[in-house]
């Protein structure tokens, strides 16, 4: 982990105001805005330098400051900070700037046909900016500027993107006249969708590596973050950044399971994290929605429990007053995360399961339902685990996970292989691993399965045996996704069946108001096991994120305990339940935190208040009986039975969050 040391309370105070507000800071008072800041428990505000408008809010000779604006608001918000020890990195918007674009029509993204991405004239909304334009040059002064005139403590570059990096615009790229231009000088044929991602990932990187050699030139130190960024693929450009934000709204559009995705992503890059969310009840710019306290303590808890620091996201009033019910709402979450802070400062995730991405996505924080529906299971079983590319090491991890897809190239096949013989456990499903060119899975004779092709029928059916079943009833379960048919070795064993349907629903062929009912065993199998290794014949994973159907999530519970019956940490928790294991210097956390949305129909999940667990039974693996155990940041001892080196603890309560601690 790096050394750098983020502060734990954060606010990014967004300040998008039109040039038309006629009153910008006339309510602004410096030190009653710094006052409130202290008093909510934060300790770092992101200040604005510049924003989607394209204005200024400090006197600039390179940029446009906001026409009602008649002092240095960025200015007084800094000193103002500052004095009472609080950080104020800058935020710079970058591709949305619409006065900039308004300035130089040249410097916009067009698309293939020649028309402006974004907004266009006469519509409200941002215009894009390309950062192949002499755009560079600008924000590079403006950059400069500020480093040259003020305290920089960082920069938050936003909007760090050229059109094809977001899912849904592959067909484009930006074909301004800059692009065309060098993307003839470097060779990259414009309508061909791989070359424009190609010359966008240089565009991007020349703006990153301009921008951060000059902020580090001035100042080493300074804490540096491109937002848009955060997608497969990053750990190549975590070189121009000092952390990596997780921008997530759980009600903004992202949805409460975005961010224990990306943070067991991200927080193997080997640089500190961030969590953020937002005040709002909506997204951005919500100036009148507000959510609960108790929906900010279980988002900031969260954050905690996967060692990141919290950032809450604001928007300040045009007038420069903040709103004192915001700071209320906020000062109750940071003041409990100020309380726990000595059990999470260095702290760090312990995990024993990879789920490896082998299939790359090409876009902005696009995932897909085979990764997500294996994180969800992960984190509904309480699993420790970490998610990586598969070009990262995961030699060190007890098992992994490889879900639904994924076809290996020859130095992951030859990893994959060497870490099997060595011991390493794997759970597989449908057709990751599957060579297509071959027709074979990689390492068939490690796996225990051969590749005979797809299964006949879609929908099919599974049946559980009985030493495989648990829990899980006596019935002939449906997979909703296609199969795969498989051919197992003698040695390996069936421990569930496949199952075939009457026949597949087509115009010519349909009964009742679905798919047909099972018919008869296939004669192959739907999982096998063979040394360590486990298979599902189907697409039990992207399953799980588009039907819910919680029989995938028990069958794939059932293989990991089978791969990993002494695992790190159990408890009896319900799924909505996140516990994660954190280890700093000699001692381990184990964190609950306790997701209780309320029921509000066809909107955004709501946690209005939550209802508390209570006597939540928790056992952690440990090498000898821990010294002590008590409840942080109260530090209430609590009972622990240390048996066949598991440490046992019953917690009376969880309300949003708990730590126990165990020394």
């Amino acid at each position: 982990m790096s050394e750098l040391s983020l502060r734990f309370r954060q606010i990014h105070l967004d300040f998008h105001t039109s040039p038309l507000i006629p009153d910008v800071g006339a309510e602004f008072d410096a030190e009653e805005f710094a006052r409130t800041m202290e008093e909510a428990a934060v300790d770092s505000v992101t200040v604005f330098g510049k924003c989607h408008h394209g204005m200024c809010y400090y006197p600039t000779k390179v940029g446009k400051v906001h026409p009602s604006l008649t002092f240095d608001l960025m200015g007084q918000q800094i000193e103002a900070l500052h004095r009472r020890g609080i950080r104020a990195p800058i935020y710079l918007t970058c591709v949305w700037d619409n006065y900039m674009a308004e300035q130089h029509p040249d410097w916009q993204q067009r698309n293939r046909k020649g028309e402006l991405v974004g907004a266009k004239p006469g519509e409200a909304g941002w215009r894009w900016i390309c950062l192949n334009s002499p755009y560079l040059d600008y924000q590079e002064a403006q950059t400069k500027e500020l480093l040259e005139n003020y305290e920089v403590d960082g920069f938050f570059y936003d909007i760090v993107f050229q059109a094809n990096d977001l899912a849904g615009r592959e067909d484009q790229g930006c074909c301004c006249d800059y692009c065309l231009a060098s993307m003839r000088r470097l060779n990259l044929n414009p309508e061909d969708n791989d070359d424009q991602r190609k010359h966008a990932k240089t565009i991007i990187e020349k703006f990153m590596s301009r921008l951060s050699g000059l902020a580090r030139a001035h100042k080493p130190d300074v804490t540096l973050f491109y937002n848009g960024r955060v997608r497969q693929g990053i750990g190549q450009e975590t070189q121009w950044m000092s952390q990596v934000e997780i921008e997530a709204l759980p009600t903004g559009g992202w949805g409460y399971a975005y961010y224990p995705f990306w943070v067991r992503y991200a927080r193997c890059l080997n640089m500190p994290t961030m969590g953020m969310t937002g005040r709002f009840h909506r997204s951005w710019a919500d100036f009148g929605g507000l959510k609960s306290p108790s929906a900010l303590r279980f988002e900031c808890g969260a954050m905690l429990a996967n060692g990141s620091v919290c950032s809450i996201g604001d928007q300040l009033h045009p007038r420069g007053k903040p709103y004192p019910a915001v700071y209320q709402v906020i000062g109750e979450a940071y003041r409990d995360v100020a309380a726990k802070e000595p059990w999470c400062q260095g702290a760090e995730p312990v995990t024993e399961i990879a789920l490896v991405l082998l299939h790359k996505e090409n876009f902005k924080q696009m995932r897909n339902d085979s990764d997500e529906g294996a994180a969800k299971m992960l984190l509904e079983l309480h699993h420790q685990f970490d998610i990586l590319d598969a070009e990262a090491d995961w030699s060190g991890y007890r098992a992994l996970v490889i879900a639904d897809r994924g076809a290996p190239s020859p130095e992951v096949s030859a990893r994959l292989r060497d870490y099997l013989q060595k011991g390493g456990k794997l759970l597989f499903s449908h057709r990751a691993l599957l060579d297509p060119d071959a027709g074979e899975f990689c390492n068939a004779d490690l796996l225990g399965v051969h590749c005979v092709g797809p299964f006949a029928w879609s929908p099919s059916f599974f049946r559980l045996r009985p030493e495989f079943a648990g829990d899980v009833r006596d019935f002939e379960w449906v997979l909703m996704g296609s199969g795969m048919q498989v051919r197992p070795d003698a040695q390996t064993q069936t421990l569930a069946d496949a199952l075939s349907s009457y026949f597949n629903r087509t115009g010519e062929h349909f009964t009742s108001h679905s798919y047909s009912p099972h018919d008869q065993p296939s004669g192959a199998p739907a999982v096998t096991h063979h040394n360590g290794v486990v298979y599902l014949y189907g697409t039990f994973f992207g399953d799980y994120q588009s039907q819910g159907d919680t029989v995938y999530r028990k069958v794939v519970g059932n293989a990991l305990d089978l791969l990993l019956p002494d695992r790190l940490l159990v408890t009896d928790a319900p799924p909505t339940t996140e516990a994660t294991v954190m280890r700093q210097k000699d001692r381990h956390i184990v964190h609950l935190v306790n997701y209780h949305p309320n029921r509000r129909g066809a909107h955004v999940e709501v946690i209005e208040e939550t209802v508390p667990l209570r006597d939540v039974t928790i056992g952690l693996r440990l090498p000898a009986p821990p010294s002590a155990v008590y409840s942080a940041p109260d530090r209430s001892p609590l009972a622990c039975d240390y048996r066949d080196g598991v440490a046992r603890v019953v917690v009376p309560i969880v309300r949003e969050h708990a730590m126990v601690v165990f020394e």
